[in-house]
Formats: C-alpha cells, structure tokens, sequence
C-alpha cells in the first residue's frame, strides 16, 4: 500500500489502535467494548484533549454502537469463537479474526486558532443539507493533492 506522507495518520492509528487491543486483552474484555468505555461520551462536548485540541460535538456511542449492529458483531463473535474451538479439536484449519477500530481525525492543519500560518488558516470544511425530499447537498471545502476528491466526491 502506498502512503502518500511518512508516519501520519494511518500508522499512528495503527498503532494507538493495536494498543487498544492489547490493553482489552489484558484486561479480558471484548476490544469493541474497551473502546466503548473510553470513547468521549456525547455529554462531555466540547472536549478538550489532554494536548489541548478541542473537539467540538459527536456521539461516538451511537456510531459505534450502529456499526456494530449492521455488521451483526456479537453473531461473529459467535462464529468466531466456535471456529477456534473446531481449530483447537483439530476439525478445521479455518480461523477468523474481527478487527475493530475507532478514530477521530482532524482535517487540514487544525483549528485556524492554532495552525495559523502567516494569517492563512490552514483546515478544511463540509457542510451537508438533507432535504425533506431526500435529496441532498454537499458543500466541501477541500484542496485536492492527487487524492483524486472530485471523482470520489462525485461518486
């Protein structure tokens, strides 16, 4: 896989989030539920991190909680466990494993308050509308660096 900058957000994730995992293991809890528990919770907006960012609104519990009812976790669990023990019996070489991962990125340079760069706030933006007709529209204000944002925006 070719990343586009060296060390940044998705080896940093990578590696916050694969501590997550060891720290659930550890603490024999499923990794889903560990991060549940330490997710900022909606009441706690804004929040300000231990570094000083704040995070202005979200309900990281119900994202969290949606995504894991779509792909019906505790029903992989559940096939996942019985995998292992037909892999300990010796009745199958199948294994399954289930990543879990949950993170917040900033956009851009940050909040214009604190990456200034000579008077050019350096962050990014979006504003979406839904419509009561179902339609929609999306607003963004982002600067493309061969990502290729106006194919996957249109998409």
């Amino acid at each position: 896989v070719a990343y586009r900058c060296s060390f940044r957000v998705t080896e940093a994730a990578y590696c916050i989030e694969r501590a997550m995992d060891i720290m659930a293991q550890k603490l024999g809890m499923d990794p889903a539920d560990f991060r549940l528990k330490n997710l900022i919770r909606r009441e706690q907006f804004p929040y300000t991190s231990a570094f000083g960012w704040q995070y202005d609104s979200g309900d990281y519990h119900t994202a969290m909680n949606k995504a894991m009812q779509t792909v019906g976790y505790q029903k992989l669990r559940d096939e996942q466990k019985a995998k292992r023990e037909a892999f300990k019996r010796g009745e199958t070489r199948d294994v399954m494993g289930i990543g879990v991962a949950f993170f917040t990125e900033i956009v851009g340079a940050g909040p214009s308050r604190n990456c200034d760069i000579l008077g050019i706030a350096m962050f990014d933006s979006a504003e979406i509308r839904i419509h009561p007709t179902g339609t929609g529209i999306c607003r963004l204000g982002t600067k493309s660096q061969g990502q290729g944002h106006e194919t996957t925006y249109a998409q």
